[in-house]
């Protein structure tokens, strides 16, 4: 069980490094506005050159959590990154300045503290990968990768289309109710 559970943190810290790398390759505007909320909100210097920097970096944590060889320093380098961004955005929201997250590329939704807390529980998973990996029972077979794998991979898919099923059980429910009115008032015809 520790296994996959280190399996997991692992495939989901590889997932959403990605997915804000190619986010913001994806859409190029988010680089930029990464670089505008580090200069005009943290005073950080080089700041164009720093946020593209910044995006290989994920890019390239990510892909170094894949291979078992590489996967404690990515565990490191990715508990350090996420731990930056928490700590920026906590000061962007004690500024109160109101910038917009660029995390995934599109830059709108407000900088605030689910994104502290959001990025803070990134940092703790990290670190918790990092200080797993020193454990002997670390390790996970085979079929215990593939079942974290899967089971992160099915997680993200169904956030990602969070919406959609909201909507389409909101309308479910929608002709239910319908259904029910038509129906005399105890419910039995």
């Amino acid at each position: 069980m520790f296994g996959f559970a280190l399996m997991a943190v692992r495939c989901l810290l590889a997932l959403v490094l990605a997915a804000a790398a190619v986010g913001k390759v994806w859409h190029p505007a988010g680089i930029e506005q990464f670089g505008l909320v580090l200069r005009l909100g943290l005073g950080v210097p080089h700041a164009s050159a720093v946020a593209g920097g910044w995006v290989v970096a994920e890019g390239l944590t990510a892909l170094l959590l894949v291979p078992t060889a590489t996967v404690r320093p990515a565990a490191a380098l990715a508990t350090a990154e996420f731990a930056l961004l928490t700590a920026g955005a906590a000061v962007l929201v004690a500024r109160r300045r109101g910038f917009s997250c660029p995390c995934f590329g599109n830059g709108n939704a407000p900088i605030g503290w689910p994104t502290v807390l959001r990025n803070a529980a990134l940092t703790a998973a990290a670190l918790l990968l990092v200080l797993g990996l020193r454990l002997p029972q670390a390790a996970a077979p085979a079929p215990v990768t593939l079942a974290a794998v899967l089971t992160v991979g099915l997680g993200a898919v169904l956030g990602w289309q969070a919406p959609a099923l909201r909507s389409l059980l909101e309308q479910a429910g929608h002709r239910e109710t319908a259904s029910r009115s038509l129906l005399t008032p105890g419910g039995r015809r």
